[in-house]
C-alpha cells in the first residue's frame, strides 16, 4: 500500500526512478463506489413522487456513418461514436487524445503535421505526397487528403465517428483500414454565446469563445476561436529550455441560410495556425547524455527545431428536399495548407553525429460531391459522384554538418575534410544539406450508389457500390547538396593543385582560377581513382540520384477500382439486431516520394463481419459485438535500408496481412446519477506473405515473415463511469476513464533490429522496460454545474498515475553514426476550468 498526496492506494507499486507502476485498475470496486455514492444520494432524496418520471435510458446516439441520420443501433457497421460531452469529459483536445479510449484505433500524434492513423493495425504509413492514407479523415463530410491537414484541435465539435472496416462504398477511396469522421456544429436560430477558460501544468492555457447569433429568421452565423498554449514537458539538459510547447489559434465561422423548408445551406471557413515545437528525438546511445529515455537528453537543431502549419479550408454545404423524401446534396470544398516540421535525428550534441530533418509542403485540394437519395417506406437509396483535384508540393530535406559527414566518410577510411581542416581550412561547423523535392498532381473521379431494402419488419437487405478512377503524375527533382558555408571558402586552383601532389594524385585544377571547397569535393567525387570509397559521383551521400542528379523526373500512373458492399440485417426485436457483411477497400497506387521512378500498385481489402446491436432494459443496458475477418492485400510500408547511400534510406515494402478480432462496446445506466461503459478490442494480425529488407553488419538480407505478428497487440480495453450528484446549487459530477493495451508483437525481425541497436548504438536494454510493454492511462475530472447550466467548473488530471512509455526506436541514423533515438509519451496533465453559457 503506498501514499500519494496523503491518500493510500492499492494496486500499484513503484519501480526504478520512483514513479508508480500501474500493475491493475480495479474497475469493479470503483465502479461499486461511485454506484454507493449515487445510490446513496437517490436514498437521501427519498423515493420518486407519484407521477414522477423513471430512471431514463441511455441518450440515443445518431450518426451519420451510412451518409444519412441513423440511430447508431440500426446501423449495420462497426462503428465509435463520441459525443462532444464525452470528448469533454476526457479532456481530449485532438484525435490523438482521444485514441486511447477508441479501443481499435491507434494516433501517433508527436507530430501534428505528420500523425499516422492505424485502424485495426492497418497504418497510414506517409512516406510523401505520392502515397495514400489508409485511414481516411473526414470533416462534415470533406476528404481532408494529407495527414497534414488531419490532425485539427477540436472546437465546436459535435461528435466523432470511427468506423472500423473498409468503408469505400460509402466514402470512398483510401478508406481501406477505416474511416474517421468529424462533425462540427452548425448554426442555431437562437442567440448563445459560451466561454471556456482552461488552465493547467506546465502553462497550459486553453482559451475557447463561441457565438451563435440568428441575423434574421432565416440566417444564422457562428463563429468559434480557439487558443492553445503549454509550455515544454521536456527539459534539454544542455540548453535549459523546455520541449514540447504548443503554440496554436485555430477557429471557424459558419452561416447558415435557409430559405424555406426544404432548403439548408452551410457555408464555413475554417482556419488553423501551429507554431509548435518540432518532435523530441530523446538519445539512447553511449553517444548520447543518457541511455535512459527519461534521463537528460539534448538535441541541437542548427535555428531550432519547430513544427509549423498554416491551413485554411472553404466548405459549402447545400441540402434540398425535393420531394417527400427525396434530398440532393451538394458539398464543395477547396483546402490549403503548408507545413514544415524540423526535428532531430541523432539525440545528441555531438556535431560529429549530426543530422536534422524537414518535410516542408505546401497542398491545394478541391472536392465536390453531388448525391442524391430517398428515404421509403421499404427502400432506401442513394446515388451519386465525386471529384477531386489535388496540387500538393513537398521538399523532403535533411542537413548534416560537415563535421558528420567527415565522421560518415572517415568511417570508410576517407577523411576528406579532416585533411581539409588540417590544411587550416575551416571546414568544420558549416551544414550539409541535401534535398528531394516532389510535385503530385493528383485527380480522382467516383461514382457510387448504396439501396436499403426492408424485406419486411424484420429482414433488410443493403448493397453498395463504389467506381473510382485515380490519375496521377508525380516529379521527383534532386539537386546537388548544398553548403553555403564550403561555397564562401575559396582558394586558387594552384594551392588545392599542391596539397593533391604531396598526396601523389594528378593536378585537376586550373591553377589560375578561384574554386570552392564544395566544387573541389564535387569533383573529387567524381574522380574514377575514388571508386569503392564511401562517396558517390554525384558527390550527393544521402539522395544520391546518378545519372538523374539534378534532372527533373515524372512519371504518371492510373488506376480503376471496383468497391462493393453487402449486408443482410434482421431484426428480432426493436432493439436488437443483428447482421452479417461482406465488404470491400481500396487504397491507391502511387510512388515512394525518396525514391525516383518508384511505383506501387493499389492496395485492396475484403472485409466480412458479424455483429449484433441491442439494448435491454427500456434501454438502459447497450450491448454491441462485432467479429471480423480481413485479408489485406499489397499492404504498403516503409523500411529502412542502407541503399546506396550514406544515410539511410526509406523504402517500399509490399506484402498481404489477414486478421481476425472482435469489437464489444457495452454502457449501462444504473440509474439517473451513475453510468458506465466498457470497452473490448481483440485481434490477431499476422502477415499472410511478406519479405522485409533488413540491415545486418554483413549488409541487407531479405526475412520471410510469412504467418508472423504485423506488431499490432492483441487487445485494447477501456472503462468508464460517469457519476452525477443533485445538490443546492445545481449538480456535482465526477468522471473515470481508463484505458489499457496489451503489450506490442514481435516477429524474426525484431532480433536483428535490436541487434543493431546493441552493437552500434550501445543501448541499454534494462532501461528500455517500457519500450513494448503494456500500457495503462487513466483520466479522471470532477466539477459541479449551476441549475441553470450557464456556468460549470471543472477539476481534471489526465493521466492520473503519470505513467509515461517509450515509443518505439527510431533507426535512421544508428547504422552510420550508432545513434538510436526514442520518443516518450507525456507526463501528467493537470489543471482546472471554468465554462460560461449563455
Amino acid at each position: 500500500m503506498q501514499k500519494y498526496w496523503g491518500v493510500q492506494v492499492t494496486g500499484f507499486t513503484r519501480r526504478g526512478g520512483g514513479k508508480p507502476a500501474f500493475h491493475q485498475v480495479s474497475v469493479l470496486a470503483i465502479g461499486l463506489s461511485l454506484a454507493l455514492v449515487a445510490t446513496s444520494a437517490r436514498a437521501a432524496e427519498g423515493p420518486p413522487a407519484a407521477g414522477e418520471t423513471a430512471t431514463q435510458g441511455l441518450d440515443e446516439i445518431v450518426v451519420t456513418a451510412q451518409k444519412r441520420e441513423e440511430r447508431l443501433q440500426d446501423v449495420p457497421v462497426s462503428v465509435v461514436a463520441v459525443s462532444s460531452a464525452k470528448i469533454n469529459e476526457l479532456h481530449a483536445i485532438s484525435l490523438g487524445s482521444l485514441a486511447a479510449f477508441t479501443p481499435g484505433l491507434v494516433v501517433d500524434d508527436s507530430s501534428v503535421t505528420q500523425p499516422r492513423f492505424t485502424i485495426r493495425g492497418v497504418a497510414t504509413d506517409d512516406f510523401g505526397i505520392g502515397t495514400e492514407p489508409a485511414v481516411a479523415v473526414f470533416v462534415d463530410g470533406i476528404y481532408t487528403a494529407r495527414t497534414g491537414s488531419a490532425l485539427i484541435f477540436f472546437n465546436d465539435i459535435e461528435r466523432v465517428e470511427v468506423l472500423k472496416g473498409p468503408q469505400g462504398t460509402i466514402f470512398g477511396r483510401n478508406t481501406s483500414a477505416g474511416a474517421i469522421s468529424i462533425v462540427t456544429k452548425k448554426p442555431e436560430d437562437r442567440f448563445t454565446t459560451t466561454a471556456n477558460f482552461d488552465f493547467g501544468n506546465y502553462g497550459s492555457k486553453r482559451i475557447e469563445a463561441m457565438i451563435n447569433v440568428p441575423l434574421t429568421h432565416t440566417l444564422q452565423v457562428r463563429g468559434d476561436v480557439l487558443i492553445n498554449r503549454r509550455d515544454g514537458w521536456l527539459h534539454d539538459a544542455v540548453t535549459g529550455k523546455g520541449r514540447g510547447f504548443i503554440h496554436t489559434t485555430s477557429g471557424r465561422i459558419s452561416a447558415r441560410w435557409t430559405p424555406d423548408s426544404a432548403t439548408d445551406v452551410v457555408f464555413a471557413w475554417d482556419h488553423d495556425e501551429t507554431r509548435n515545437d518540432g518532435p523530441v528525438a530523446i538519445g539512447i546511445s553511449q553517444v548520447a547524455l543518457s541511455r535512459d529515455p527519461f534521463g537528460p537528453f539534448t538535441n541541437d537543431v542548427v535555428g531550432g527545431a519547430r513544427e509549423t502549419r498554416l491551413l485554411n479550408g472553404y466548405a459549402l454545404t447545400i441540402n434540398r428536399d425535393i420531394t417527400d423524401g427525396l434530398k440532393l446534396t451538394s458539398i464543395s470544398s477547396y483546402r490549403r495548407f503548408s507545413t514544415s516540421n524540423r526535428e532531430d535525428e541523432d539525440g545528441t550534441n555531438d556535431p560529429t553525429r549530426y543530422l536534422d530533418t524537414d518535410n516542408i509542403e505546401s497542398n491545394t485540394s478541391f472536392y465536390q460531391e453531388l448525391r442524391l437519395s430517398h428515404d421509403g417506406e421499404k427502400l432506401h437509396w442513394l446515388m451519386g459522384g465525386s471529384y477531386f483535384n489535388e496540387v500538393g508540393h513537398q521538399t523532403s530535406a535533411v542537413t548534416a554538418l560537415v563535421d558528420s559527414i567527415d565522421f560518415a566518410l572517415s568511417s570508410g577510411g576517407l577523411p576528406l575534410f579532416s585533411a581539409f581542416a588540417g590544411a587550416g581550412l575551416p571546414v568544420f561547423g558549416n551544414t550539409w544539406r541535401e534535398d528531394m523535392t516532389n510535385t503530385a498532381r493528383n485527380k480522382s473521379f467516383a461514382a457510387f450508389g448504396d439501396v436499403t431494402w426492408d424485406v419486411t419488419d424484420k429482414w433488410s437487405l443493403r448493397f453498395g457500390l463504389r467506381y473510382t478512377n485515380d490519375r496521377k503524375t508525380f516529379t521527383w527533382f534532386a539537386p546537388s547538396v548544398q553548403s553555403p558555408g564550403l561555397s564562401a571558402i575559396q582558394l586558387p586552383g594552384a594551392v588545392f593543385n599542391a596539397g593533391f601532389d604531396q598526396l601523389g594524385l594528378p593536378p585537376l585544377f586550373d591553377p589560375a582560377t578561384t574554386y570552392s571547397v564544395l566544387q573541389v569535393y564535387q569533383t573529387l567525387a567524381a574522380q574514377p581513382f575514388l571508386a569503392g570509397a564511401p562517396i558517390y559521383p554525384t558527390g550527393n551521400l544521402i539522395f544520391n540520384e546518378g545519372a538523374l542528379q539534378n534532372v527533373p523526373f515524372t512519371r504518371k500512373a492510373s488506376f480503376n477500382d471496383v468497391s462493393p458492399r453487402f449486408v443482410v440485417s434482421y431484426k428480432f426485436t426493436p432493439d436488437v439486431m443483428a447482421y452479417v457483411s461482406a465488404s470491400r477497400g481500396y487504397k491507391a497506387g502511387g510512388f515512394n516520394s525518396q525514391a525516383i521512378n518508384s511505383y506501387f500498385r493499389p492496395e485492396t481489402v475484403w472485409n466480412f463481419e458479424a455483429g449484433v446491436k441491442s439494448e435491454f432494459f427500456d434501454r438502459r443496458l447497450r450491448f454491441n459485438l462485432t467479429g471480423y475477418y480481413f485479408r489485406y492485400n499489397d499492404r504498403q510500408s516503409i523500411s529502412l535500408v542502407q541503399n546506396g547511400s550514406t544515410i539511410p534510406q526509406y523504402v517500399t515494402t509490399t506484402g498481404s496481412s489477414k486478421a481476425y478480432g472482435f469489437d464489444l462496446d457495452t454502457a449501462l445506466k444504473i440509474n439517473d446519477y451513475l453510468s458506465l461503459s466498457g470497452t473490448l478490442s481483440w485481434i490477431d494480425s499476422t502477415w499472410a506473405s511478406r519479405i522485409e529488407q533488413v540491415q545486418t553488419f554483413s549488409g541487407p538480407i531479405n526475412l520471410n515473415l510469412n504467418g508472423q505478428p504485423t506488431g499490432e497487440p492483441r487487445l485494447s480495453s477501456t472503462f468508464g463511469a460517469h457519476a452525477t450528484v443533485p445538490v443546492g446549487f445545481g449538480k456535482l459530477f465526477a468522471d473515470f476513464n481508463w484505458s489499457h493495451r496489451s503489450r506490442a508483437r514481435t516477429n524474426a525481425r525484431t532480433p536483428y533490429d535490436d541487434a543493431l541497436d546493441t552493437v552500434l548504438g550501445g543501448v541499454d536494454w534494462t532501461k528500455l522496460g517500457t519500450l513494448r510493454s503494456s500500457r495503462d492511462l487513466v483520466n479522471a475530472r470532477i466539477g459541479g454545474k449551476s441549475a441553470n447550466e450557464r456556468v460549470t467548473v471543472t477539476f481534471w488530471v489526465e493521466n492520473l498515475f503519470n505513467k509515461q512509455y517509450m515509443n518505439g526506436i527510431n533507426n535512421i541514423t544508428t547504422t552510420t553514426f550508432g545513434t538510436p533515438y526514442t520518443r516518450i509519451s507525456p507526463p501528467r496533465f493537470f489543471g482546472g476550468s471554468v465554462a460560461l453559457k449563455y
